[in-house]
């Protein structure tokens, strides 16, 4: 559905985005997150050409938007859907008038805007509050209405731009159900730009990590939160699935190391999917005769899929315990010896 090819955007000698080179497929929540500074609002605003990049195509259903200008990009726009971090409500228009307004840019008759209109709110949940003014709202019911507004030309493509991060936790969580459910209702594609890791695993089928402009990282989801490759994604997903030990654990392991029983090694093993409903661990305890004391972990899911993470401490011959690690890797499970010292 949306093809980025060698997106390159600079503002004089500051270049935001260096090579931007992705695929969004028909009818998926992308996601894009990163730190501030990463260069993910000139990424979305790429997206429909609200800012033309320095070089590089931009291709939405198979047309190349930078081939386009005028009144051709102007209808290849409302193709595109954009829900803001900020609202962007027009404060002397009610919620049913903020809604209508692209449709009355568009030109579309007045009786088919009422219908549409009333659709959408009903779509948010905000059919009382239609006569409201923004200032008369709260700010997830400010959210629905500029998810209303984002809807209202029918779009093939939506645009969250840190739709979010402005809301407290419920709400958020609340906005984000919606967006699921307009995405399975419309079969929406659905970019997503944040930098929050909690975002991205609530409603994201596959993500990008953006760092300085270029994409250091992508995949599915479930894969980024189990094998994190770049040190960034490891950063972005500590709030989630932490990446650092509790003192106390680590001082807990100091302690049972000096005790010096033998060869030990502190490991983190992350398991996801149907790895989580085999019994491995018992499976190595048993073949290689191994001690495992589980120190630290936590089960989560992603998209209804269970994945975990476990620090345990793996005590036995040197042999064994390599033969251990080899058998867990052979099984799935990403295994990574941590610093104890």
């Amino acid at each position: 559905m949306i093809e980025l090819q060698g997106i390159v955007q600079s503002y004089g000698a500051v270049q935001a985005l260096r090579g931007i080179d992705l695929a969004i497929a028909p009818g998926e929540v992308f996601g894009v997150i990163g730190k501030s500074g990463a260069g993910k609002s000139s990424l979305v605003r790429t997206i429909n050409l609200l800012n033309r990049p320095t070089a590089g195509r931009v291709l939405v259903a198979g047309r190349d938007l930078t081939a386009l200008a005028g009144r051709e990009l102007r209808e290849a726009r409302r193709q595109i859907g954009v829900v803001f971090q900020h609202f962007n409500l027009l404060s002397s228009r009610t919620v049913r008038g903020n809604v209508a307004l692209p449709l009355e840019l568009a030109g579309v008759p007045s009786g088919e805007i009422r219908r549409r209109v009333d659709d959408l709110l009903a779509l948010v949940g905000l059919s009382e509050l239609a006569d409201r003014y923004p200032a008369q709202i709260s700010g997830g019911q400010k959210q629905r209405v500029g998810i209303a507004r984002a809807l209202a030309n029918r779009p093939k493509v939506l645009l969250s731009d840190e739709a979010t991060s402005a809301l407290d936790p419920e709400t958020t969580r609340s906005i984000l159900a919606l967006l699921q459910q307009i995405r399975r209702d419309f079969g929406l594609t659905i970019v997503l730009i944040t930098h929050q890791m909690q975002v991205i695993k609530q409603i994201a089928d596959r993500v990008a990590v953006l760092d300085a402009g270029q994409v250091v990282e992508q995949g599915a989801v479930l894969d980024l939160f189990t094998h994190p490759r770049q040190a960034i994604t490891r950063s972005l997903i500590e709030d989630v699935v932490p990446q650092q030990l509790p003192e106390s654990v680590v001082a807990r392991v100091r302690a049972l190391m000096a005790a010096d029983d033998g060869p030990a090694q502190l490991l983190r093993l992350a398991f996801a999917g149907d790895d989580l409903g085999r019994p491995l661990l018992s499976d190595v305890i048993r073949r290689f005769g191994l001690d495992l004391n589980i120190l630290h972990g936590q089960v989560d899911e992603v998209q209804g899929r269970p994945f975990g993470s476990l620090a345990v401490l793996a005590r036995g011959a040197r042999e064994q315990l390599a033969a251990a690690t080899a058998a867990l890797r052979d099984a799935g499970v990403r295994v990574q010896e941590l610093p104890h010292a």
